[in-house]
């Protein structure tokens, strides 16, 4: 498979949220200088309570994996956050939690300062960050991005939050705010129709279309049992208690269809949240066949992937496609489906498949020493490498090229107790993702991203370095796996272990519904890839706010461009890169209403 070329372009749209409830713990009760932690408290003791929030101190954590005990007070914050009081903190962390409240807030949101050193960040008992905050996936199902406000910054949190745990060596705190809000997105989330009402038989025929949101029909269709099927009744309900959202469809013996074919721009990517609370599903796209079981398993169409993510109280699937998604039909036998959002991804395809090897090909013990590379393929290094098993022991066996296989195409490797590391750093791009195919006839598998320790196991419960996240589809031997994150590198490997089309993917395109009166519009930089300068050109349609931002490709912050309020017009920002090295940047602009990320190449 050859690399696909693609136009960049990256739009997020933050439309206003309404906030439903609110909890902050600010500090303001606290006597001014208080001190917690070392010598005063132990870790895990509650220091106060503020707006139903406990807040304790606990242990602070090195990045070298060390812990210490130390130190935070209460200061006069008008010469940093600028709000009354706010929290000095030296290697220490406080824990919020928010059981208290009387809801799952689904925003955090907290004031700071970083004045040097490491921070710590974890959420919902995640593995503890030691390092410097930055925009990432902190826990499964929440999102940290991180806004620089001028004289400080703000952390905000997106996902069901009920923990959370923050500190650093030189750091100061302030504001820290549960939040349960409500986005009135460009999806279909049921809003529109009244609470209560039934679709479906009784009430439409099979393919009535029932109401359209955002350009999107939505068809009542029949529902497929493993041997047979019906047309049952769907119900808009109260969403709250498990989506966070007013309103939602729960589904018994019945499929609803998207049509997707209205839209402006035919989306590749759908996510969509859900409750199963028994029975099976039914899912499929572009009108292929329906399957028929239990969705965290369902087979896509060919050039199509499924992962699930747990949302906490519900789960969000990402359909995600090499082409357009034009129609989604998805339903269930005890189901709620809730927020099904669209948007277009670009992205550059980076795969081995094996096809440049032939047919009996051998590579291992007899052939090769460990560490030796094997062959290369659209830029990427593969070697071979020890297995590992669960006490210590290494063992350097075989890999052979299969063809013909259950999984794959073409070509597939045979691996036997051998693994293979697959090099990407080769490669100027910034991959966020891989997938790769996979068969298991026995025996367990090696697993490790980014030269981290290597997990061995079954496949399915593999582990992954913070800032990641796996997700494995099986059935019966065969499946494939989804990994996100800044991908390096990967060593996978079995003792009875087939592997075909690994991939990775530099996305660096989402776009996805924008008002007709959105207040920017940004153009690519130009030109592009460019030698030292470049011009990044962008047109304002009404008073607004603007920052931009220049990151590297690992998400540090390289030039503040922009910061200011702008009247309409067009404009044009000028960068100069002097002595950066050469690779792939990003620049973002932000306004109160939506955020755009852009690549640019720096080649001289």
């Amino acid at each position: 498979m050859k690399k696909q070329l693609t136009t960049l372009l990256l739009i997020v749209v933050f439309l206003p949220l309404v906030a439903l409830s609110q909890n902050c713990v600010d500090f303001e009760s606290l006597t001014l200088g208080q001190e917690y932690g070392t010598g005063i408290n132990s870790p895990g003791d509650v220091i106060y309570t503020e707006s139903d929030s406990s807040v304790a101190v606990e242990d602070f954590y090195r990045t070298n994996g060390g812990s210490t005990f130390g130190l935070c007070h209460v200061a006069d914050g008008s010469g940093g956050i600028n709000s009354g009081q706010d929290m000095s903190i030296s290697n220490i962390n406080l824990l919020f939690d928010f059981a208290g409240i009387g809801y799952v807030p689904n925003r955090v949101t907290f004031d700071f300062l970083d004045q040097g050193g490491n921070e710590n960040v974890s959420v919902n008992g995640s593995p503890i960050h030691a390092g410097e905050l930055f925009d990432t996936l902190i826990a499964p199902g929440v999102y940290m991005t991180i806004i620089d406000v001028g004289t400080y910054k703000k952390g905000v949190l997106t996902g069901p939050v009920t923990k959370l745990l923050i500190g650093g060596q030189e750091f100061t705190l302030d504001n820290v705010c549960a939040e349960l809000v409500e986005d009135p997105s460009d999806c279909v989330d049921f809003e529109l129709l009244p609470l209560g009402a039934h679709y479906g038989a009784g009430y439409n025929g099979i393919g009535d279309v029932i109401f359209t949101e955002n350009d999107i029909p939505v068809s009542v269709e029949y529902f497929n049992w493993t041997s047979g099927g019906t047309f049952g009744t769907c119900t808009v309900i109260d969403g709250t208690s498990s989506f966070g959202s007013d309103q939602a469809m729960w589904t018994s013996n019945i499929n609803l269809r998207f049509d997707f074919t209205g839209l402006s721009q035919t989306p590749n990517q759908i996510t969509f949240d859900f409750t199963d609370e028994g029975g099976y599903e039914n899912i499929s796209v572009n009108g292929e066949p329906v399957f028929v079981g239990e969705l965290g398993i369902a087979a896509m169409p060919a050039g199509y992937n499924l992962f699930i993510s747990d949302m906490g109280t519900y789960q969000r699937a990402t359909i995600m496609g090499q082409a357009p998604i034009t129609e989604l039909l998805i339903g269930g036998q005890e189901f709620a489906i809730d927020n099904i959002c669209t948007s277009y991804v670009e992205f550059e395809t980076y795969c081995v498949d094996f096809e440049t090897l032939n047919e009996g090909d051998m590579f291992g013990a007899g052939y090769n020493s460990p560490g030796d590379e094997i062959f290369t393929q659209n830029g990427f290094s593969v070697s071979v490498q020890n297995f590992v098993d669960g006490v210590g022991g290494t063992y350097f066996g075989t890999a052979e090229v299969m063809s013909n296989p259950d999984i794959g195409t073409g070509n597939s490797m045979r691996q036997s107790n051998i693994n293979l590391l697959y090099n990407f750093m080769i490669a100027d791009v910034y991959l966020n993702m891989i997938t790769f195919d996979f068969a298991d006839y026995g025996g367990f598998e090696n697993l490790s991203v980014n030269g981290d320790g290597i997990y061995y196991g079954e496949l399915e419960d593999a582990v992954v370095p913070q800032g990641f996240s796996i997700h494995v589809n099986k059935v019966g031997n065969a499946g494939s796996v989804t990994i996100e994150g800044p991908i390096v590198s990967l060593i996978v490997g079995g003792q009875e272990f087939f592997i075909d089309n690994i991939c990775a993917y530099a996305i660096v395109s989402v776009e996805e519904p924008v008002t007709a009166d959105a207040d920017v519009v940004v153009s690519q930089n130009y030109p592009n890839p460019f030698d030292h300068t470049t011009v990044i050109p962008f047109e304002v349609n009404k008073q607004t706010h603007v920052t931009v931002t220049v990151y590297d490709y690992l998400g540090r912050v390289i030039a503040e461009l922009a910061d200011s309020d702008y009247a309409p017009g067009n404009y044009k920002l000028n960068w100069n890169a002097g002595n950066l090295p050469d690779g792939i940047y990003f620049y973002r602009l932000r306004t109160s209403e939506l955020t755009i990320t852009k690549k640019m190449s720096l080649v001289r």
